[in-house]
């Protein structure tokens, strides 16, 4: 498509561009990637007749492409992909998006989480692991329906589904981000409204300041999906999240309410602190979240976590860690599922 094509959208963004216009820059492509590998033993308590292996191994390799170039008029133009690469499963894109980035902010198109992520990022601090790494929550037999992974940014409800999003430049502090999504699935193109939830919307807003010996910040979101005709698929959610930062010290939490058409009303809370000293950093954060099995029901399913984490930083892009846990899952019928454990691991970026 001609780059004429997109001159209506990009000046409704403020953004504007010669057809004409050449790169002041080449165009620089840039190859990078994660190799992160973790060794993970855990305790749970088991169903009659099952048979729970204490040990296992988790890993994560991407490999990802930058492009980039600055055109004349001093408007960025940076095209991203991120690619799973283990061998042993199916290689797929997880992540391939355009930003054109102006004075005024950055548009975005692709496959890419919304504002609301983009904005938050990780609700807590954590020494080792990230909020993309639910390495924990992966090696835990699930017991109800409940879910930690993704639980305090909108990113849960959309994924890396493909969407255009519009993110202003910080001024006094205040950034504000609109994403929409045609489709919350990997559907593409003009999809039925009756096959999937549809036009998911996510708004955002974050302020950061500062103090005397250190930082502070606020955001949060409000977002909404339509269902499909006839069934109850859509989903409302709104979150906050809030953190500090004073000499070593980092402070944070989060808060999400996810309000599905269907009722089963969903709230999750965590909030956790981190401690850095030379290359060596220290975490604990907990996290909550449970669900009624129908609206103004009493069942409830809730599971929570309590995390401690140690890093230490090898080199530029190289740290091992170490986290121990322990977490437990209720289920609708009131049962309590605990477990413990610890993991290991060593992660490399590139």
């Amino acid at each position: 498509m001609r780059l004429k094509h997109f001159l209506p959208v990009l000046s409704i963004f403020g953004v504007s561009i010669s057809a004409a216009a050449d790169a002041a820059d080449a165009v620089t492509v840039t190859l990078g990637g994660r190799i992160k590998e973790f060794f993970v033993g855990a305790d749970q308590r088991a169903l009659p007749g099952e048979d729970l292996n204490a040990v296992g191994m988790f890993n994560d390799v991407r490999v990802t492409l930058e492009g980039k170039t600055v055109l004349d008029n001093g408007i960025t133009v940076r095209a991203y992909t991120r690619i799973n690469a283990v061998a042993r499963e199916v290689k797929d894109v997880d992540e391939a998006y355009v930003d054109i980035v102006t004075t005024f902010g950055r548009l975005r198109m692709g496959e890419k989480a919304g504002s609301n992520y983009s904005i938050i990022g990780d609700p807590v601090p954590e020494a080792f692991l990230t909020d993309d790494e639910e390495i924990i929550g992966d090696a835990l037999q699930p017991r109800n329906g409940v879910t930690l992974r993704d639980a305090f940014t909108f990113r849960r409800l959309t994924g890396n589904a493909l969407g255009v999003s519009v993110q202003t430049t910080e001024v006094f502090g205040i950034k504000v981000g609109v994403a929409f999504h045609p489709t919350i699935t990997s559907a593409t193109g003009l999809i039925d409204g009756r096959l999937a939830p549809h036009n998911a919307i996510d708004v955002s807003a974050g302020y950061e300041g500062d103090f005397s010996g250190g930082t502070y910040r606020l955001a949060g979101g409000y977002f909404n999906v339509s269902s499909r005709t006839g069934f109850t698929d859509g989903a409302e959610a709104w979150n906050l999240s809030a953190g500090l930062t004073y000499g070593g010290w980092e402070l944070a939490g989060a808060y999400m309410n996810v309000m599905p058409a269907n009722g089963r009303d969903e709230r999750a809370w965590t909030v956790g602190g981190m401690y850095g000293i030379g290359p060596i950093k220290l975490s604990a954060d907990y996290r909550n979240a449970h669900r009624r099995l129908f609206t103004g029901g009493t069942f409830v399913e809730k599971s929570d976590r309590t995390t401690l984490q140690v890093a230490y930083k090898v080199g530029p892009g190289i740290s091992f860690g170490l986290a121990g846990f322990y977490a437990d899952q209720k289920d609708a019928a009131g049962t309590n599922w605990d477990s413990g454990g610890a993991l290991t691991g060593v992660k490399i970026d590139f």
